[in-house]
């Protein structure tokens, strides 16, 4: 009995510290993200709670538009900025989907 409790124990730990972990990544990722909205996308867009630009970007519509993040991201990289298409890093770009794929 003993052992099962002890091994209920490491197993409930290993979950909690993984979850712990992952928020962490999800909330870098975000951070990541809405730093990158804010300094390449809020000329032309608002997203949320963000306002900028004259284009609202809707979460709902992001999801009905593109069948996955993958889809997102292949159109965000090919086509914006719209004033320079291409021009984010890997990372931005990566971040920036992540952050827009996750809202809700």
């Amino acid at each position: 009995m003993k052992k099962l409790t002890v091994f209920t124990f490491l197993f409930l730990l290993v979950v909690l510290t993984s979850a712990c972990g992952k928020d962490k990544t999800t909330n870098t990722i975000a951070l990541a993200g809405d730093k990158v909205f804010q300094d390449s996308c809020i000329s032309c867009h608002s997203s949320g709670g963000i306002s900028g630009g004259q284009v609202m970007l809707d979460a709902s519509k992001i999801h009905n538009d593109f069948t996955s993040s993958k889809d997102l991201s292949a159109f965000v990289r090919k086509n914006m900025p719209k004033s320079s298409p291409g021009s984010l890093s890997s990372e931005e770009y990566d971040a920036v989907v992540k952050y827009l794929w996750a809202q809700k």
